[in-house]
């Protein structure tokens, strides 16, 4: 059975593309903390640590049918049931819902070499859009729910006062 997890009566699920930016910015911040005991909060890496993990709890899982979700044609019309999240000026979080089973699921995070950069080859729609032209993350929403898993780790940190 699969351990769903409800922050504001939301069920949170991710995909391994979100998994795999996820666990690796863990890792990096688990880094620095080790070398900088006394100023790893100041670097990059655990300032979008944090970011990532309080747009997910207030902001996406506070309501993510929000109008500044869509992304319009960003990453073309047949791609409007992707929403995303901006924060930090070039970073984007891709995650769709459904609001019938009351779930959401974060599929992919940009990282600091895909930054959101208009007309660049690493920007992050265009990286995303290329994603989803090759089915992975998966565009049909039972394929996409099939390859999530509820986080552990992410939740203790959404739950967290």
């Amino acid at each position: 059975m699969v351990d769903k997890r409800v922050i504001n009566g939301w069920q949170l699920f991710t995909h391994p593309c979100f998994d795999a930016q996820f666990e690796s910015l863990i890792v990096e911040v688990e880094q620095l903390r080790k070398k900088y005991p006394e100023s790893y909060q100041k670097k990059q890496a655990t300032k979008l640590l944090a970011a990532i993990v309080k747009v997910i709890r207030t902001e996406i899982c506070g309501d993510p049918s929000q109008t500044k979700f869509r992304q319009g044609d960003t990453l073309g019309g047949g791609n409007k049931h992707w929403f995303r999240a901006k924060f930090l000026g070039q970073y984007r979080l891709f995650f769709r819902y459904s609001e019938r089973h009351k779930t959401i699921i974060l599929a992919w995070v940009n990282d600091s070499d895909t930054k959101r950069a208009y007309g660049d080859q690493h920007d992050a729609y265009k990286v995303f859009s290329g994603m989803l032209a090759s089915g992975n993350p998966p565009g049909d929403w039972e394929q996409l729910l099939a390859e999530s898993h509820s986080e552990a780790m992410l939740t203790q940190m959404l739950v967290r006062p």
